[in-house]
């Protein structure tokens, strides 16, 4: 006795559906390593004294700084250049693809402590002197 077209139709639906599966789970060897939608907002810095810190910027006027493993909320303050943040006695300049975080002293408005310079994960590190 053959089986009925209704039953082999559905029989060839599972089995599609099974293959299409199977196959969507396989890895894309195409795929590019790393966050599928990164944020934007954030950016990841290394710096030249070995920290790493991560910033987020979820609006125009705020930073938030997480530096050893505490995360700081820092406002917006006049800069001459590039965007400066203040708060918690701490001061993170950005300026393009680099960053200072520095210690702001009791009373100073902008920091004299040089803090240290960091560079935006996948950006140029800058050019040293030519030897």
């Amino acid at each position: 006795m053959q089986p009925r077209p209704v039953k082999r139709a559905c029989s060839l639906v599972i089995v599609a559906l099974v293959a299409a599966g199977a196959c969507a789970a396989e890895p894309n060897p195409r795929a590019p390593g790393g966050a599928v939608n990164p944020n934007p907002r954030v950016r990841t810095y290394r710096c030249a004294n070995g920290q790493v810190i991560v910033a987020g910027y979820p609006d125009p006027t705020t930073a938030v700084v997480t530096y050893r493993d505490h995360a700081y909320t820092l406002k917006l303050v006049v800069a001459a250049s590039g965007a400066r943040y203040t708060g918690y006695g701490l001061q993170w300049w950005v300026k393009g693809e680099g960053a200072r975080l520095s210690a702001l002293k009791p009373g100073e408005s902008i920091a004299s402590d040089p803090g240290f310079a960091c560079t935006a994960e996948g950006a140029l590190p800058a050019a040293g002197p030519r030897t």
